[in-house]
């Protein structure tokens, strides 16, 4: 399909998605994302603050669209954003106190103003972990194509950026890639958080799941489906950003390990920075909430601010992926570790610090089910195939 018909198909398929209301049924989020993105203004304004404006007031106007409500007042908007971010759970009070610090516009903006200012600060301050999080979609596509994992399934919503880089790779054209609606809170079954139609059948070949991180506890449910009638060494691979769990996977951590052997002697504790990239990229705004309902899986907008602030980051993503070239592992491990100089040094330092969301990992907190514990490390994909077997 051409450039052009693709365009009009995505405009046409969100037009006829939002038809249906403010509620999207889960298997439609991804059509819905990118005909929302098709349309965003670029960088072609007179001014940056002209620019930033005019942003604000595109993403606003479709959160009044979608949600059929008049856009609040900032005063009122920061509220809900406040109030979102604690519902989600991802951060703790003084990260979500510094969150909003960094965010903030102030008073006296109009709507647009406001709403665009807020992008501003908060892509200013997550612009440089874009290269990470585009090198580890790069990475994940490559890698299924070699391992000839043919099915790959996302995470959502963590992952929703990682996914959508994924599914513009050239590399990928020849995977099936999708996007799952698993979580701790609720986890149906494969048809159900794949967003199926009544109907539709997911028959997975040599799967990879793919998620931010942490534990791993929603992806040992998640393989468990997929492996339930598979060969040992068919079984899915857990692809993590970044890991919690010394038995899983995690790219960032690899990145990071020469640091890690070498610093870590030197008494600065590089470990918690991975817990912290992982803190940030789950803290990003999500657009969307997923809803169970008698027919299943739907979503709905989040509050105005929330939403606007993550279709900016899916823009800026994406916006990164066209700009190209794509890093390469090296040039993301020297990213990384740029990134973790302004990182410790950030209690110390105003202008390091200023260059954060925000400054500190959450507390670590072990789940009441691990996951994964029967699982042998020496059949545990990627592990064996990355780095050989580990006998005993």
């Amino acid at each position: 399909m051409s450039q052009e018909r693709e365009t009009k198909s995505r405009r046409g398929g969100a037009a006829a998605v939002l038809a249906g209301g403010s509620r999207v049924p889960a298997g439609d989020v991804p059509e819905w994302l990118t005909g929302l993105l098709v349309d965003c203004p670029g960088h072609d304004a007179v001014s940056a603050s002209a620019e930033w404006a005019r942003m604000g007031e595109y993403w606003t106007h479709h959160w009044c669209a979608i949600t059929g409500s008049a856009a609040p007042g900032m005063d009122e908007a920061i509220h809900d954003f406040i109030g979102t971010m604690r519902g989600e759970g991802d951060l703790s009070e003084v990260q979500m106190a510094q969150v909003c610090h960094a965010v903030d516009p102030g008073r006296g903006h109009s709507v647009a103003d406001g709403v665009g200012s807020a992008i501003e600060r908060f892509l200013w301050r997550i612009r440089s972990w874009i290269p990470l999080w585009v090198s580890f979609a790069d990475w994940v596509v490559r890698w299924c194509v070699h391992r000839d994992r043919r099915h790959v399934l996302f995470l959502a919503r963590d992952m929703l950026t990682t996914y959508l880089t994924a599914r513009r790779l050239d590399p990928a054209a020849g995977l099936d890639i999708r996007l799952a609606h698993a979580s701790r809170a609720d986890h149906g079954t494969l048809e159900d958080v794949l967003g199926l139609r009544d109907g539709e059948r997911f028959e997975p070949e040599r799967v990879a799941l793919v998620d931010s991180g942490c534990y791993g506890t929603v992806m040992s449910r998640l393989a468990g489906q997929v492996d339930a009638e598979t060969r040992a060494e068919e079984e899915a691979a857990c692809l993590f950003y970044f890991s919690r769990n010394p038995k899983i996977f995690g790219y960032l951590n690899y990145l990071l390990s020469p640091s890690i052997l070498e610093l870590d002697i030197a008494g600065t504790d590089v470990a918690d920075f991975v817990i912290y990239a992982g803190d940030l990229l789950e803290a990003m705004p999500k657009p969307y909430r997923v809803v169970r309902t008698g027919a299943g899986l739907v979503t709905e907008p989040q509050d105005l601010l929330t939403f606007c602030l993550g279709m900016a980051v899916l823009k800026e993503v994406g916006d990164f992926v066209d700009a190209g070239p794509l890093v390469s592992v090296p040039q993301a491990q020297r990213r990384a570790l740029d990134l973790f100089t302004a990182y410790s040094h950030a209690s110390a330092n105003r202008l390091h610090a200023d260059s954060l969301l925000f400054h500190t990992p959450a507390p670590q907190q072990l789940p009441s089910h691990y996951g994964f514990e029967a699982l042998d490390f020496q059949s545990f994909p990627p592990q064996n195939e990355i780095f050989g077997s580990a006998p005993g």
